[in-house]
């Protein structure tokens, strides 16, 4: 579904009393299928606080902003049931060797043929060519050169990359993806989003210090990806014919870093007067945040113009939609999350290890800064946080098995 999302540019919905899209009919089961899988015994009391404070609080925000905003309750509250049920279902799964396996194998399927899609689309816009419909012309509205999609589908391509260096760090697992990081690595760098630029590439880098034990082993690897890369790229620049996207991605580079201008400082005084509206706001919405459906209603630019648009921060509108309640277990179920990661350190498998947990974990919390987590983000936290319950049951039952060296304990 993302990859088919990737080349439409976006899913229609289906009008049925209310607007229904094809993520719906995806999420709404998988709900109830994650919802039957917590009744089993035990299911649900394994899962830590943070999970069932932040599926409270979300619940009563939504139900309140049914009875006084109606549908746009729904609308607004979409992403977020999506982002929680992934966590959900794919936590109350065993995730063993094979079944990672099969997992990644699908993901960096989906990420070259997403590749695929982004280089046909630069040839289209170069050439003219004309066997598709350029509906990716018609979706950014920034007009920042080769930003053919958006920063969710580039976060994938992104993670990719972190996933990829993890596992050189970690030994020989993924070997046969490998020719994929010079790839993704180059054709994010080239899209120009410089949020998913920090969220991609900051924890890949911080692979070297984390993974300590192989950090020669990483560098040299890494020596030999950028000398072939260079080899390849060198003869190209040098035509002068990528002159305008070397020039473009240098452009955004320094506009990233500006303090007095740009999409970053814009964000960044909308934040502010939304935060000032909040703390005036009163006990009860300090605590539980307005309901889905109420907006964030902010002036933008110099003409004061008013908008009601997320404010391009997870954790600004988690305040604002949640209160500190909500914040507070957000920001408590990834420092579980983070704790558990850097538990499992090396292992429990080399393909996807507590230390590549920690990367996609970073990542995630950056990302979060200038935008709000996808279905996909839900699906590796997830996973993240089945293994690290596993990893927990797993202490458990050794440390009853050492009390009590006769029981013979079952396996949970």
């Amino acid at each position: 579904m993302f990859l088919l999302e990737t080349a439409r540019g976006y899913l229609f919905g289906l009008n049925i009393a209310l607007t229904v899209y094809p993520q719906d009919l995806l999420f709404v089961p998988m709900a109830g299928v994650a919802f039957l899988r917590l009744m089993r015994p035990g299911a649900a009391a394994r899962l830590p606080w943070p999970i069932w404070a932040l599926t409270g609080v979300m619940s009563i925000a939504f139900v309140l902003g049914l009875i006084s905003n109606g549908t746009s309750a729904g609308v607004e509250f979409r992403n977020d049931f999506y982002f929680m049920t992934g966590l959900f279902y794919f936590s109350s799964f065993e995730w063993t060797r094979a079944r990672l396996e099969r997992l990644f194998a699908w993901l960096f399927t989906v990420v070259l043929l997403m590749l695929l899609v982004v280089w046909y689309r630069w040839v289209a816009d170069a050439t003219g060519l004309d066997w598709f419909e350029p509906v990716w012309r018609y979706m950014d509205t920034t007009g920042v050169a080769l930003r053919v999609i958006n920063s969710q589908q580039t976060w994938l391509l992104g993670l990719s990359v972190i996933l990829l260096v993890y596992a050189m760090a970690a030994g020989n697992s993924f070997s046969r993806w490998r020719v994929l990081l010079p790839l993704a690595a180059l054709t994010v760098l080239v899209l120009q989003h410089r949020s998913v630029w920090v969220a991609a590439f900051l924890p890949a880098l911080l692979a070297f210090f984390i993974v300590r034990q192989n950090q020669g082993r990483l560098a040299g690897r890494m020596l030999v990806i950028a000398g072939l890369t260079a080899l390849v790229l060198g003869p190209l620049l040098a035509t002068g014919k990528f002159s305008t996207a070397t020039s473009s991605v240098a452009d955004l580079a320094v506009k990233a870093t500006s303090t007095t201008g740009g999409t970053f400082v814009g964000r960044v005084r909308g934040w502010d007067e939304l935060l000032k509206g909040w703390a005036g706001s009163g006990p009860r919405v300090w605590a539980i945040g307005d309901p889905y459906g109420d907006g964030f209603k902010r002036s933008e630019g110099p003409g004061g113009k008013q908008i009601a648009y997320a404010p391009h921060n997870y954790y600004v509108q988690l305040l604002l939609r949640l209160g500190v309640v909500g914040l507070i277990a957000f920001l408590a179920l990834n420092l579980y999350l983070f704790r558990g990661a850097i538990r499992l350190a090396g292992g429990p498998h080399n393909n996807f290890t507590g230390y590549a947990m920690l990367g996609v974990l970073m990542s995630f919390a950056l990302y979060n800064i200038p935008y709000s987590p996808t279905y996909t983000q839900g699906l590796m936290l997830g996973i993240i946080l089945g293994m690290v319950l596993q990893h927990r049951a797993q202490a458990s039952q050794g440390k009853a098995q050492l009390r009590h060296p006769g029981s013979g304990g079952v396996p949970a």
